[in-house]
Formats: structure tokens, C-alpha cells, sequence
């Protein structure tokens, strides 16, 4: 089946732009999560993308150019913050890297570790020089986005995932302790972002309901979230966006609560649920199944899944944006991202 691609008839800026500021656009924005997945595509390892700032612009802005998406988004992701503050990390050429040694084993430990300077600390300025000099090369085509792992999630690298999990019950003053500092670290990172002119997001995986109870999330993540949330809006006058992989629709209230001002969803659960309940309170984001459709399906089966999110979110009261359930897998071939923004442009018309 041939399908006729409508030309869009405003840029990536342009459009996003006139989206936040509640005004007509050409079409649906479209937002797939690329990051370092194509940094093999432009002779990069993955590895390399982690140490270097040239490569990081390098993959960026040829990334931007080759889909021409309505976002780029330059890290540190989920790893960097947590390595910057005491973790050891493994980095494989070709995969993300791995958290191999937290950075205690005691609680004790936490009144050790010192307060994070973003500019010297890890690989944090390899990322914000890169969103300096991406933000020049590409001002007027693009915004530059940033994602941080939540308080959530940092924690639980710092302490070692497994022990984080199982102390939710058996050490609640030391969950709490060790979240205070996270957080704390957290916001420091986002104020450096902020100066940049960026309002940033946060990635919180280990705060899915895949690994906790909605209880929990309400008692160790929802007061941290909305404190870096609140932290935002007094900054910038609004708050961020936030991505929790997995299973989430039980916690859907909370997260809005935090303050947030869009909710990326997992492609594991229905963004029509979302809009019903939650759009006309926060923007909603996502969310295309990365692995099985836009990595492994077919041209056809593309356009079926976008077409099908799109029917779903696009009258929600305060905006959709048509993006991955989670990050685009690397080794995907660069037309299935064609193919994912194509079908922005011929089922997303407003």
C-alpha cells in the first residue's frame, strides 16, 4: 500500500513552540526517543558517546538532521548522575552502560558522600557542554531537551536496587535518608540545566508499579518527585515532564500530584485510559511500542500503531505529543524512524 506523505509546513521549533504556548500547528508533534541509539549509525560506539562531548554533538545534531524529530534531548540519562555521585559503571561499546558497584553499603555511608558539583563531578559536563553547543548549532531549528534520573531511581543505584527494594520495609529511616540526599542532588543538577534556558525532565524506572507498590511510590517517591517538581515551577514558572517505565496507570494520580506537567507513558498501558483520567490535567506523552513496532514491525504495522495512538490522545485537553513507549532500541534501522515520523505527518494533520 502506497501512502502520500503530506509535506509539514512548520519546523520542529516552530511547531514545539507554538504547542507550548497553546496555539495552531501543521500537525501532531512527534518525539521519538533517540539519544545514543544511533550512535553506531553515524561510526560512534556507545562507549564513546558516554566519554566524549564532540560525540555527543556529533550523534545529536546528525540525529536531528537525518528524522528532522520535534525534540532532541541530551542526557545524562539515568546513569550519569548516580555515577557522578560514587556508583561504578561498566560500559559496553555497543549497549547502555551498567551500574557494577553501587557507591555504599551502609547508610551510615550516606553523611561520606559530598554535595554534587555538576561542572566536575563524573561525566556530567561531557553532557552540558554538549547541550551548550548543540543549543548553538541548532537555535532556531530545534529545542534542546535534558533527562535526569529521579530521586526514585538515583537512590536505588546508590544503594544497590535489590537492597534499595527490599529496605523500603525493613529500613524506612534509611530510605528517607538516603532520598533526601538524591534529591538534594537532583535539584542541584536541574538548576545548572535551568541556566541553560531548559526545563528538565526525569526518568524514574525503579518507581514503576512493575517493582512497587503504588503505596510505596505514594510514601518514598511521590514526596521527593513533587519536590523537585516544585523546585521547577518555582524556577521556570511550570513543571517538567516525567517517564516511569512499565506499568504505571495505578499510580497516574500521584505522579499528576508531583506537579508535573506531562506524564510519558510506557507503551504498557493505554494512553486513552490516561487521557480520560488524567488530560485535561497534564499533557500527554507517548507512546508507540518501541521493540515490537517501531524497531521489528513493518512500514504498514507503523502506521497502524501511530494511527491508533493518535485516535486515542489527540483531543486531549491540554495536548499530545506522539512519541516511544521508552527509548528506541540501538541497531533499529533509521527508516523505522522515518516511518514513525511519517506517520505523524499523514494521521496527526490538525
Amino acid at each position: 500500500m502506497t501512502f502520500a506523505i503530506p509535506k509539514d509546513e512548520m519546523t520542529p521549533y516552530e511547531r514545539m513552540n507554538a504547542f507550548n504556548r497553546g496555539e495552531s500547528i501543521d500537525r501532531i508533534p512527534c518525539c521519538p526517543f533517540t539519544g545514543e541509539s544511533f550512535a553506531p549509525y553515524f561510526g560512534h560506539s556507545i562507549a564513546a558517546f558516554n566519554h566524549s562531548t564532540e560525540v555527543i554533538v556529533d550523534t545529536i545534531v546528525k540525529t536531528f538532521e537525518l528524522f528532522r524529530p520535534d525534540n532532541c534531548s541530551i542526557g545524562p540519562g539515568l546513569h550519569g548522575l548516580p555515577e557522578a555521585l560514587g556508583c561504578t559503571l561498566s560500559f559496553a561499546e555497543f549497549n547502555t552502560p551498567a551500574v557494577v558497584k553501587p557507591a555504599i553499603t551502609s547508610y551510615d555511608q550516606i553523611a561520606s558522600l559530598k554535595s554534587l558539583e555538576p561542572y566536575k563531578d563524573g561525566r556530567l559536563h561531557y553532557y552540558l557542554e554538549a547541550i551548550k553547543i548543540v543549543q548553538e548549532r541548532l537555535k532556531g531549528q530545534v529545542n534542546v531537551g535534558n533527562t535526569i534520573s529521579g530521586p526514585f531511581t538515583t537512590a536505588a543505584f546508590l544503594v544497590g536496587t535489590d537492597k534499595f527494594l527490599r529496605d523500603l520495609s525493613k529500613n524506612p529511616e534509611g530510605i528517607h535518608q538516603i532520598l533526601e540526599y538524591t534529591t538534594e542532588s537532583v535539584i542541584s543538577f536541574m538548576d545548572t540545566v535551568i541556566d541553560l534556558g531548559i526545563t528538565p525532565g526525569i526518568a524514574d524506572p525503579i518507581a514503576s508499579c512493575t517493582m512497587i507498590s503504588p503505596k510505596l511510590y505514594e510514601t518514598y517517591a511521590l514526596p521527593y518527585t513533587k519536590r523537585c517538581q516544585d523546585h521547577i515551577r518555582k524556577r521556570t514558572g511550570g513543571g517538567g515532564a516525567i517517564h516511569i517505565c512499565g506499568k504505571t496507570k495505578n499510580i497516574w494520580s500521584h505522579m499528576v500530584a508531583s506537579g508535573v506537567t506531562a506524564i510519558s507513558l510506557d507503551n504498557g498501558d493505554d494512553i486513552g485510559e490516561l487521557r480520560v483520567a488524567h488530560g485535561h490535567e497534564i499533557t500527554l506523552v507517548g507512546n508507540v511500542d518501541p521493540v515490537g513496532v517501531i524497531m521489528k514491525g513493518t512500514t504498514e504495522q507503523i502506521y497502524a500503531s501511530v494511527a491508533t495512538c493518535i485516535e486515542k490522545a489527540k483531543d486531549s485537553p491540554q495536548g499530545f505529543i506522539l512519541a516511544s513507549g521508552c527509548d528506541i532500541p540501538i541497531g533499529t534501522d533509521p527508516q523505522k524512524i522515518h516511518d514513525f515520523i511519517n506517520g505523524a505527518r499523514i494521521y496527526g494533520r490538525l
